[in-house]
């Protein structure tokens, strides 16, 4: 004789139930990615809408600090030094290759500028590195207010870790548009969106690094 929990239909419900809680699952998961996609979508929209524009006039300040990663981020940086914005300019994580005599050839109308009022880095290799690099830097200066100098895109999270460390002095942002960003239809380049989406992925890391260390000092930790 048949037991009732061995009836067809009772065999039937028990071998659904895998089934849907896979597809639960399936559900849950889909949900989960839309929500993390929309999530990126509307930070990375906000990130690119605050990005800082070039000052509609020249900043002063006490030193310069440009952090490496274009040509066009220190020959604004020396421009500025050449007008004098401010006394004396740190180039920051400049490769181990690059000498001061070879900067003096790339940029021969600065050529005495590099004798008096600019200082080379070599020890950073990030952002971070860089922040570290610049600290050192205005303190040994005794700077209390620094015009710092990188790509617009670059410029958030180059402030967030530069005020992690320096917190009671003053940074005057001053963003350059490279090249690549700044022609016609560039932000329909995918390789300008990787760029871009690759930096928000940094600055969202570095915004929970930098806010999870605070937290700890909090805690005494």
């Amino acid at each position: 004789m048949r037991r009732p929990s061995d009836h067809p239909e009772a065999e039937r419900r028990r071998a659904s139930l895998p089934r849907r809680a896979v597809r639960r699952l399936g559900r849950g998961a889909l949900k989960l990615g839309l929500l993390t996609a929309a999530a990126f979508a509307g930070g990375f929209a906000a990130f690119m809408a605050t990005l800082p524009a070039p000052p509609a006039a020249d900043p002063v300040a006490e030193g310069i600090v440009v952090l490496t990663g274009g040509d066009d981020r220190i020959d604004a940086a020396l421009r500025l030094l050449g007008e004098r914005n401010a006394d004396r300019l740190l180039i920051s994580g400049l490769h181990a290759a690059t000498s001061r005599a070879a900067l003096r050839r790339q940029h021969p109308a600065n050529d005495s500028a590099f004798d008096c009022c600019i200082d080379l880095g070599w020890e950073a290799r990030d952002t971070p590195g860089n922040a570290t690099e610049i600290a050192r830097w205005a303190r040994a200066n005794h700077y209390r207010s620094l015009i710092v100098v990188t790509a617009a895109y670059h410029m958030p999270r180059a402030l967030l870790e530069l005020d992690a460390q320096l917190g009671d002095v003053t940074l005057i942002p001053y963003p350059v548009t490279p090249d690549a960003l700044a022609r016609d239809g560039a932000w329909r380049d995918p390789e300008n969106v990787r760029l871009l989406a690759g930096e928000y992925v940094k600055y969202v890391a570095a915004q929970a690094r930098i806010g999870g260390d605070k937290l700890l000092r909090m805690a005494g930790l």
